[in-house]
């Protein structure tokens, strides 16, 4: 560590002692933690500054290449730790020192290569850069670094000799570099000394703008002569040569820019004139000199967008003089590579304001007397194809001068020979109607709105005259068809407005209590006072009472419809035809003014009164109104039926209620009106009344089950009546009636006790009678079957206890009677799975074998003997 700061040998010198003394790592480790220690207390020593930096610095060298090759990895890691934390030194700075050594030593190998340019060196370089642990792209920058200083010794005379050439290959092998990088490096070295010519070259070519042929040959063999002697390939020579006449085209191109913000136009455009003149005669030098296979490389300058299409515009304005020996525009856009865009739109802001002036003088002239616009037409064409504008941009420039044209004739009514002179100068800018038609909308639309109100007047209807008159109006203004009806809605639907307050005013006191109108009138500033159209009907919709023409309920708001709908028809606005649809034959409609609900009720009034009124005159014209006003309102086919429908169904009811407190049901007539003449009559579908006459019947069936299970005594006749009923109205008991499932279990008991007592029924039928109830009751098995068997515990009990009552008061026929219908149940019952009758009770023994012998004798002269055996063992009279 005491010795040079950068000796090669003695990293090699430490392993050869290492070997020789056959150390392992961990002594190794230990000697460097000792030196490590030493180095330490030389600093506290004061032994710093330079001489410290080189001693570290080549101790972490040494370090690191002897640990470099410890196993495992974290061995390595260890020992250097140690030393860095004994050092107070970073793992990152540690790296770096290491790497400046390892450079520095590897530099010292590369100072031979230029005097020893031999295998032995090549080997030797490539055990340094291993054995100083240099990475290989680090080593391969230096290698390439020392063939750079190689080759410009080499050819600092201008000149590469063949003893040169040689001793680059050498080196080129000792250091190990491929082709391309040496050449790479070669040229990076040549291409100096070879653009010191070109920009000799240039600045012969600049004053020599009009060089000749013999001239230009001389200019590219000088230029060849040198690439020839540098010995660079003919590509990248050209390459280099090219790049020089670049730099002076840059140098041009920047003076060109600069004039043009500073100096002004001419001193760019002369700028410019230079610029294409060097370019021209470079390139013919340029085509001198390159390879006989290959194609002339194009001499063009990459330059920003927006300063080169300044500088091209400028040019191009230039171009439409008289001086027919300038180069054309496009030799422009070549040389700064312009993109076809940035050309076109350089040509639109050039060339657009030309054809505007052209445009503008040529409809002027012919004006004031001047050649007809079908000649200037025709002299326009050389002019326009010059300017080689797009579509887009000749239109955009034929609009904005009639736009000025147009522009003294706004808002007013134009005269003919102003309509006749428009209509020219459009033809000669080639614009369609449809291509100016906004320009005469937002020009005139006012006019022809104004025309349109004035049309309407005070009674709000065009004459076929008047409507003639705007018809003109729209021709002379150049307005198009949908234009002018657009306008033309657009003042119906103002008045539509105004129309409309009158019939919501008119609706509001045909619905509303009078104390409910008189505070919204109140609100508005409007007093009732004794209004006798404010009927204060309310709720009841104009329903309530007899349809005649004088009382009419909303007869106010029936006029102010027919007014509107007789607006919208006079005055053309409905639209008509076989293929219109409801939807589109109302073009203007109320809308959101008036709230949809508020919109039915209107509408369904409105549909009431023209079917109800009693006067003939008033209900044709009102049935013809009819399907117009619910298209005004906004309303489609099925809702205006939906409304009536609705309004058809709430005086429906009313006649149901009616009825129903008069007689308690609905008669065959009163049905038979509502199922028959009312869909008739008001021109619904039956199923509407069909489905009210239900809903009534099943109110009145819900009242009569209600009443039926609040009797005392339910009879099975009583039960049969209503299931009839029920059935004639195609009604489900349980559904329909909506009973609960006790209700449906009382009336499942009544009909069940008159089938168990049918002396006519075998058990078979009993059992499907019983089924056939209890689905038509929508009762499930397992409850049926218990109602059934508490049903037959409860009547055979009271037989039994009615049988004893009945022998104890000396009854005994009707005693007999009991105990007969006792054996009917007990002989069902045994069919009943689960159920076991056990009749013993309190009744003495005695006393029902008393009952079981005075039966027994009774049926002695009847025709079927009685089951002893089975009443006994129901009795509980059987011995085990």
């Amino acid at each position: 560590l005491d010795g040079p700061e950068h000796d090669a040998d003695d990293l090699p010198a430490l392993q050869r002692v290492r070997a020789a003394l056959d150390l392992d790592g961990i002594v190794v480790g230990a000697a460097h933690k000792r030196v490590a220690q030493l180095l330490v207390s030389r600093g506290y020593s004061g032994l710093e500054g330079e001489a410290m930096r080189v001693a570290v610095d080549k101790f972490l060298f040494l370090s690191e290449r002897a640990f470099a090759d410890e196993q495992p990895e974290e061995a390595r890691k260890y020992e250097m730790g140690r030393l860095l934390s004994l050092l107070n030194i970073s793992d990152k700075d540690s790296r770096e020192r290491v790497s400046a050594v390892s450079q520095a030593l590897y530099q010292q190998s590369l100072n031979h290569v230029a005097d020893a340019a031999d295998s032995q060196t090549g080997g030797a370089l490539a055990g340094a850069s291993a054995a100083f642990g240099l990475a290989s792209d680090k080593a391969a920058r230096m290698n390439t670094e020392k063939y750079r200083h190689i080759a410009s010794d080499l050819i600092s005379g201008g000149r590469l000799s063949e003893e040169g050439k040689n001793r680059l290959q050498k080196a080129q092998q000792v250091l190990r570099l491929d082709d391309q990088a040496a050449a790479s490096a070669f040229a990076a070295v040549a291409a100096p000394i070879l653009r010191q010519e070109v920009a000799k070259v240039a600045d012969a070519l600049r004053s020599e703008t009009e060089a000749s042929a013999e001239q230009v040959k001389q200019m590219a063999s000088t230029l060849a002569d040198r690439r020839a002697d540098l010995a660079l390939p003919a590509d990248k020579g050209l390459n280099i040569i090219v790049d020089g006449f670049r730099i002076t085209l840059r140098s041009l191109y920047d003076k060109a820019c600069k004039d043009a913000r500073i100096n002004g136009e001419a001193r760019a455009l002369a700028t410019m004139d230079e610029m294409l003149a060097f370019a021209a005669v470079a390139g013919k030098v340029l085509a001198e000199l390159h390879v006989d296979s290959a194609e002339a490389p194009q001499l063009t300058l990459p330059a920003d967008s927006a300063a080169a299409r300044r500088l091209y515009g400028v040019y191009l304005n230039r171009s439409f003089g008289t001086d027919e020996s300038l180069a054309p525009p496009d030799d422009v856009a070549h040389l700064l590579e312009l993109s076809e865009a940035d050309e076109e739109t350089a040509r639109v802001e050039i060339c657009q304001p030309r054809l505007r002036e052209l445009y503008a003088d040529s409809i002027t002239k012919a004006e004031g007397g001047g050649p007809p616009l079908s000649l200037a037409k025709l002299g326009l064409i050389a002019e326009k194809t010059k300017f080689r504008l797009p579509a887009s941009a000749v239109e955009e420039a034929a609009l904005e001068v009639y736009k000025s044209r147009l522009e003294g004739l706004t808002g007013r009514v134009l005269k003919l020979h102003e309509k006749q002179d428009l209509d020219a100068a459009r033809n000669f800018l080639e614009l369609t109607e449809a291509d100016v038609r906004k320009l005469h909308l937002k020009a005139f639309a006012n006019i022809y709105e104004t025309s349109v109100e004035e049309a309407l007047g005070r009674s709000g209807v065009m004459s076929p005259e008047t409507r003639e008159a705007l018809l003109q109006l729209r021709e002379r203004l150049g307005l198009t068809e949908d234009d002018a009806e657009k306008i033309f809605y657009s003042v119906i639907d103002g008045r539509l407005k105004d129309m409309m307050e009158d019939v919501q005013e008119a609706w509001e006191e045909a619905t509303y209590t009078k104390d409910a109108l008189q505070k919204v009138w109140k609100q508005r500033g409007k007093d009732v006072g004794d209004d006798p159209s404010a009927d204060g009907t309310g709720g009841e919709m104009a329903l309530s009472g007899g349809p005649q023409l004088e009382g009419v309920r909303g007869s106010k708001l029936m006029t102010e419809l027919c007014k509107v709908a007789d607006f919208y028809i006079k005055n053309k606005v409905l639209r008509e035809g076989k293929n219109v649809l409801h939807e589109d034959a109302y073009p203007v409609t109320v809308g959101k003014w008036i709230e949809d609900k508020t919109k039915e009720e209107i509408y369904g009034i409105f549909a009431w009164n023209a079917v109800t009124c009693q006067d003939s005159g008033s209900r044709d014209k009102w049935q013809a109104a009819k399907p117009h006003v619910g298209g005004i309102l906004g309303m489609s086919q099925e809702q205006m039926q939906k409304t009536m429908v609705r309004m058809v169904s709430r005086w429906a009811n009313m006649f149901i209620k009616q009825k129903i407190a008069e007689s308690g049901k609905l008669g065959e007539e009163e049905i038979s009106t509502l199922t028959n003449w009312v869909p008739t009559f008001f021109g619904i579908d039956k199923d509407v009344t069909k489905d009210m006459v239900q809903a009534a019947n099943k109110g009145v069936l819900q009242s009569k089950v209600l009443k039926l299970l609040n009797q005392p005594r339910v009879t099975p006749e009583d039960v049969t009546k209503l299931r009839a009923e029920v059935d004639a109205w195609d009604l489900v008991l349980q559904k329909d009636l909506e009973l609960t499932k006790p209700q449906l279990r009382s009336l499942f008991r009544v009909e069940v006790t008159a089938i168990l007592e049918d002396t006519t029924k075998t058990n078979e039928e009993k059992q499907d009678a019983i089924a056939q109830s209890r689905e038509s009751f929508s009762l499930g098995d397992r409850e049926a079957t218990v109602e059934l068997q508490d049903l037959l515990k409860v009547r055979t009990r009271g037989c039994l206890v009615n049988a004893v009552g009945d022998l104890l008061q000396g009854n005994e026929t009707m005693a007999v009677g009991e105990m007969r219908r006792l054996e009917l149940l007990a002989d069902f019952a045994r069919g009943v799975e689960g159920l076991k009758l056990n009749l013993d009770m309190d009744v003495a023994p005695s006393m029902r074998q008393q009952l079981v012998k005075a039966y027994a004798s009774s049926a002695a002269g009847d025709g079927k003997a009685p089951d002893i055996e089975l009443l006994e063992e129901t009795l509980c009279l059987t011995t085990a």
